[in-house]
């Protein structure tokens, strides 16, 4: 199957791929079919592209290469939504932020991508109480080197 992008142009998918979104995503819950897409062959970037619509396309990234910690409690009444039986048994992702420094690229922890890999079933959760926000930087800040003062030059 084609499909038309904006960002990647024209792509040729497996329909076996799609992930349906049962109840779209937050902001654009018409949009129901998807396909996930690796940035490179081992990295941890994805584009999560709408079938229907080429100019919706959003940046996930796995968790828990930047977020090694990253806990996120999903309601069962959810998982029992996309079929999930353990939580061995889902993909998880988290959209991305990407402004124009890409080195001040956060993740949102709050609102992870649900991802049932043998239905391929899916669902952006948004948890109800979280330690976590919309907004967590994926790479360290760096730190200014300490500047010494004219006395320890001495």
């Amino acid at each position: 199957m084609k499909i038309q992008t904006a960002l990647l142009g024209e792509l040729e998918i497996d329909e076996n791929g799609i992930l349906d979104f049962i109840e779209g995503i937050p902001a654009f819950e018409e949009e129901k079919q998807f396909v996930l897409l690796p940035m490179e062959e081992k990295g941890p970037f994805y584009y999560l592209q709408s079938v229907r619509s080429r100019d919706l396309c959003l940046l996930l990234a796995e968790p828990f290469v930047f977020f090694p910690d990253y806990e996120i409690e999903i309601a069962d009444d959810e998982l029992k939504k996309l079929e999930i039986a353990s939580h061995n048994a889902m993909l998880v992702y988290v959209v991305l932020t990407v402004p124009d420094d890409f080195k001040s690229t956060t993740a949102n922890l709050l609102a992870p991508i649900i991802i049932n890999p043998e239905n391929r079933k899916a669902m952006q959760y948004i948890a109800v109480s979280s330690k976590y926000t919309t907004r967590h930087r994926i790479f360290r800040q760096e730190q200014p080197a300490p500047m010494a003062s004219a006395a320890e030059g001495r």
